[in-house]
């Protein structure tokens, strides 16, 4: 009788470690599918927002960066359009139209290809010598002033002191160019001249 009983409790005390061994087993298989998961998944987001150097730091927050930020890239973009020779205007441009938003792409395409026209013709070589930049982060733009050089050949034939507002504006989370004009009045150049 007491065999009968002793064989019981051996029998109950085995299903025990049977079940705890497979509970043990079943954990570990679900925690390396968990990892296998976790490693796999494509759900990461990443937003970059890079000028092409990095001088300082800057922020962005919502559809606003920093004037430091704007500093960056309107130097950058205002030397890829005014730095120009007749071999490499047309890819100053062409690279220029990638920092470009769409609304404001035919305009530029007509402008950008005026100039590129104009270089090629008369054989020049333009590059703006830029003495001050003024941003405006609240509405999102930059005025560069300085002077734009025309060479023909190895002689200078114009320089002229210019302003140029460039605008941007977030659009699929990239800073786009959404304008560029020539500022009229250079001690305010974000100030629009109205026809009396």
């Amino acid at each position: 009788m007491r065999i009968d009983k002793l064989s019981g409790q051996v029998a109950v005390i085995l299903g025990v470690r049977r079940w705890a061994v497979m509970m043990f087993a079943l954990s570990q298989i679900a925690l390396l599918l968990m990892l296998i998961a976790f490693l796999t998944r494509g759900d990461t987001h990443r937003e970059t927002l890079v000028p092409p150097t990095i001088h300082t730091t800057f922020w962005v927050e919502d559809d606003k960066v920093s004037k430091e930020y704007l500093i960056e890239m309107g130097v950058f973009l205002a030397q890829l359009y005014f730095d120009v020779t007749p071999q490499n205007v047309d890819f100053n441009h062409r690279t220029l139209k990638s920092y470009i938003d769409p609304r404001f792409y035919g305009k530029l395409e007509i402008e950008a290809g005026a100039y590129a026209q104009k270089i090629k013709a008369d054989n020049a070589s333009t590059f703006m010598a830029i003495a001050m930049v003024m941003p405006d982060e609240a509405k999102q733009r930059i005025a560069v002033q300085g002077v734009l050089n025309t060479y023909l050949g190895d002689s200078r034939t114009s320089q002229v002191n210019k302003t140029y507002v460039f605008e941007f504006g977030q659009r699929g989370g990239r800073v786009l160019l959404t304008g560029m004009r020539e500022g009229k009045n250079a001690a305010r150049p974000f100030e629009e001249i109205t026809a009396p």
